[in-house]
């Protein structure tokens, strides 16, 4: 392939996506600083494993509820305006958890509320951020602008909690959520100056969401290898992402750190994601996707069993850093199998609910883990998760080999 071809499918070739990905990597930057902070101030405020659970679940449980339904809005508003008012509104979140923390005016309750609020804000901009690449780069550079946004992302992941532990520990809770609000004025700006020109969409007589669903469940149910794809992905996200979504509790009740250590765990599960996101990019594992996501998924299975071992800060880092690239496997993994055999005419609708699975794992595991931790304690709560995550997916691929040998045997017998 020339260097004109691969320009040429590069979506950085792009001038507006190249301006989008300026200011929202600033933004998503941002996000990781605030998702620390809430956790943290979550702890401090309650000392309550369920309490973080609940506001941690603030993030996912709307966008799980909420994001079909603020899909129809696409069709209605220009995803460029959609996304200018929604930062617009992040901004105004991030500013109010800033000034009340500094103001010491902050309780747990009105934590949680403002937690949920940016969880349905976000709710509102997910539909809009998705119909927004078509405005930016021709079809063709799709993939290639899904992959960019993969590495900023996983990046950020990195980087972010750093730099909110050094805020958090020098400045305060309050800066770290104004540095929040601040770091969306660049992408704000990077829409403002693009300029779009794709057609509104018309109004279609398509089938309402529900009716979409429930071909998309039938479809997936009587698919083998997808319906055993979006299980196993299930089943890792939400042990998986429960536990690191409950890391602040975990900080401090099994390493008696503060918000420098949880910063460094966060840090930990993002440089594994990256880890896991380079062999995606540079390896061909097109003909190993399963075997892909069933190895992430054991090592979830045994990340979350040596954490729960982990007596030293070392042996943590390492188990929350295989944590992340094993639930990135899980995720890529799964998303391209997905992707690779479903029927085209219901590859949104089975997307979509590969979507839903993965928005569901990380509520539903906080909340439980956060439950658990609560009445059984941190450390029991691990043991239980590694054990109940390893049972199901033996279950999963136990009931995959018994169907292939069933259809092997079959077609011997009607072959002879």
């Amino acid at each position: 392939m020339s260097e004109s071809q691969v320009a040429g499918n590069s979506a950085l070739s792009s001038k507006n996506f190249r301006i989008f990905l300026y200011g929202n990597t600033i933004s998503v930057l941002g996000i990781w600083i605030q998702r620390l902070a809430l956790g943290w101030q979550a702890w401090q405020l309650s000392e309550s494993s369920l309490i973080v659970g609940v506001v941690a679940a603030g993030q996912f449980l709307p966008l799980l509820l909420l994001t079909p339904f603020f899909g129809v809005l696409v069709d209605r508003i220009r995803p460029r305006y959609g996304a200018i008012i929604m930062h617009c509104v992040f901004t105004v979140i991030a500013i109010a958890l800033g000034v009340l923390t500094l103001a010491e005016r902050m309780t747990i309750e009105i934590l949680i509320v403002l937690s949920y609020l940016h969880g349905i804000a976000n709710s509102a901009y997910s539909p809009f951020r998705l119909a927004l690449v078509p405005d930016l780069v021709p079809q063709h550079q799709f993939p290639n602008a899904v992959a960019v946004s993969a590495v900023v992302f996983n990046t950020t992941s990195f980087i972010g909690p750093a730099i909110a532990g050094a805020i958090v520990t020098f400045y305060g809770l309050g800066f770290a959520y104004i540095a929040n609000g601040i770091s969306y004025l660049p992408v704000i700006l990077s829409l403002l100056v693009i300029r779009t020109h794709r057609k509104m969409p018309q109004a279609s007589g398509k089938k309402n969401y529900l009716a979409e669903l429930v071909e998309g469940l039938s479809y997936t149910r009587n698919h083998a290898t997808i319906r055993r794809v979006i299980i196993i992905a299930g089943v890792s996200t939400i042990f998986g992402r429960g536990v690191l979504e409950l890391m602040p509790a975990f900080a401090a009740l099994l390493f008696q750190g503060d918000s420098a250590v949880l910063a460094a765990f966060m840090a930990a599960t993002g440089a594994g994601a990256i880890f896991t996101s380079l062999i995606f990019s540079f390896a061909s594992l097109h003909s190993y996707l399963h075997r892909t996501v069933l190895v992430g998924a054991i090592g979830v299975t045994a990340s979350i069993a040596l954490f729960s071992c982990a007596t030293t800060l070392p042996v943590g880092l390492a188990a929350t850093a295989m944590l992340g690239a094993s639930l990135s496997a899980v995720s890529i993994g799964s998303q391209s199998e997905v992707q690779v055999k479903v029927d085209d005419r219901l590859r949104g609708r089975v997307l979509r609910l590969w979507t839903l699975v993965l928005l569901g794992g990380p509520a539903a595991g906080s909340i439980v883990a956060g439950w658990l931790a609560f009445e059984i304690g941190a450390t029991n709560t691990l043991y239980l998760f590694a054990a109940m995550c390893l049972m199901l997916v033996i279950a999963v691929s136990i009931k995959r080999q018994n169907v292939s040998a069933a259809g092997k045997s079959a077609g011997l017998k009607h072959g002879g």
